[in-house]
């Protein structure tokens, strides 16, 4: 190929960058988009996480930057805290900007090798909108509105559980997921102050 095809294509690359903008994703194939966004200076590229393994017996409030749940139901176990973070440029440190205790159901925590072999409830709070759940598929594209201590919520049935997502005072943003059955998440959901 010649040098002058080759500057060509390349100008007409260079030309185009950032002008095709990307396909609509389908609001059947999402979550609930986050209501607020992440400070300016965090780079979704540069986030990160970490899990403690909290025990059953120690009280989660200690590790949590948020009032856990007064009521999980009695088959459920605290199993641990999972704290996503991202860079934060103006500190030169990662800023937490969601935190998710996550509970096991007893019966499928003795025998499992991972999380992925237990049945989990997940309650996450943000006060930046963070979304754990952005590419889970909703079988119901139309979430049903449902009352939070006064804070408008909104419920969506996945393929596997159900998912309450809803904002609060400041700001934050929580969310329940769990294969319990709609009304037992909602208890869930309503025992957070």
């Amino acid at each position: 190929m010649k040098p002058h095809y080759i500057m060509v294509i390349l100008s007409f690359i260079l030309l185009t960058a950032g002008c095709i903008e990307p396909a609509a994703s389908d609001p059947a194939e999402v979550t609930p988009s986050p209501i607020t966004e992440l400070p300016p200076d965090n780079a979704p590229s540069l986030r990160d996480s970490a899990f403690i393994r909290i025990e059953a017996w120690e009280d989660p409030a200690e590790y949590t930057s948020f009032s856990p749940p007064s009521y999980i139901p009695k088959e459920y176990t605290l199993y641990g805290l999972l704290i996503s973070t991202a860079w934060n440029e103006s500190y030169g440190h990662y800023t937490t900007i969601g935190e998710t205790l996550r509970y096991a159901r007893n019966d499928t925590m003795q025998n499992a090798s991972w999380t992925t072999d237990m049945t989990l409830l997940d309650v996450t709070w943000s006060k930046y909108g963070y979304n754990p759940y952005a590419k889970d598929r909703i079988i119901h594209n139309e979430p049903e509105p449902v009352d939070i201590n006064g804070y408008t919520g909104l419920i969506y049935e996945t393929e596997s559980d159900w998912l309450i997502a809803w904002t609060a005072a400041e700001n934050a943003t929580y969310h329940v997921r769990g294969s319990l059955d709609r009304e037992e998440l909602i208890r869930v959901a309503r025992s957070i102050p």
